[in-house]
């Protein structure tokens, strides 16, 4: 029974945790973040990825940051995620811009029955990025049992950086940096038998929020950790990044662009 009990409190942290980002995910269309996402789509086509009147699937879509962008010149995207509100936010912003060809599923990638959804070959291209729902052998061959011609993998690049993390999780005696990425990922599938590219790309975005919402969001990435959050540690930092009552803070990273064909 506690098994379960942990297993039931950590699903619900996780899921929590997503819900919480999405608040304060950026419009996927705002200048910045759109610069940013056709860069890395003009890379995936310099790679010959075929983007017009594809049919693509969008793993781990979250708000859309890459689901809305493709669906400019694509015949279809859907997006698919596990987050109630990153669908939310997803469908929000259809209904505002007038996007007719995106079609938004809440699944967890782990537990979707691809049969069932009749993904089986139903993709030009399946598109993950930046997601923790694709780490593993398994995850990448669904990826590929449901795409047609390609797929393209977004993963950290080895660099994620943030003082005021940075400050607060050494504070824990936990180090802050970038989770698993692209290297290990290119490597199964290389063993796999593919040829896939790899382009590194760096990007940074900025979180703003209040300092109850920031103390929110730093205890849930210590606890995401396995660390114990001590509150006291946490205000003193967010005291030294705060201004009118709203924090702010940058992340640095790089990205991995991972291409290959099925």
């Amino acid at each position: 029974m506690n098994n379960l009990n942990g297993t039931y409190n950590q699903q619900d942290k996780y899921s929590a945790f997503w819900d919480r980002m999405a608040a304060h995910y950026p419009d996927p269309l705002d200048t910045k973040t759109l610069s940013d996402t056709n860069e890395i789509i003009s890379i995936v086509k310099d790679r010959g990825v075929e983007i017009d009147r594809s049919k693509v699937l969008d793993i781990g879509c979250g708000t859309g940051t890459y689901t809305l962008p493709l669906a400019g010149n694509a015949e279809s995207v859907t997006g698919l995620d596990d987050s109630e509100v990153m669908i939310e936010r997803l469908v929000s912003s259809i209904s505002r811009s007038g996007i007719r060809n995106v079609y938004p599923v809440k699944s967890s990638w782990k537990d979707i029955d691809i049969t069932g959804y009749g993904f089986e070959k139903a993709f030009d291209i399946v598109w993950a990025s930046m997601t923790p729902a694709v780490r593993t052998r398994q995850d990448l061959d669904k990826m590929e049992w449901c795409s047609k011609k390609w797929c393209v993998y977004i993963g950290w690049g080895g660099k994620r950086e943030n003082r005021l993390m940075e400050e607060v999780f050494g504070l824990h005696g936990l180090k802050y940096g970038p989770p698993p990425g692209v290297e290990g990922t290119y490597n199964i599938i290389v063993r796999a038998g593919r040829t896939p590219s790899l382009d590194y790309f760096e990007t940074q975005w900025d979180w703003t929020g209040s300092a109850d919402e920031a103390m929110e969001d730093v205890e849930c990435f210590i606890e995401m950790q396995g660390g114990k959050p001590d509150r006291s540690l946490i205000e003193t930092v967010i005291g030294r990044h705060e201004q009118n009552g709203m924090v702010s803070h940058t992340t640095v990273a790089k990205e991995g662009i991972i291409v290959w064909r099925v």
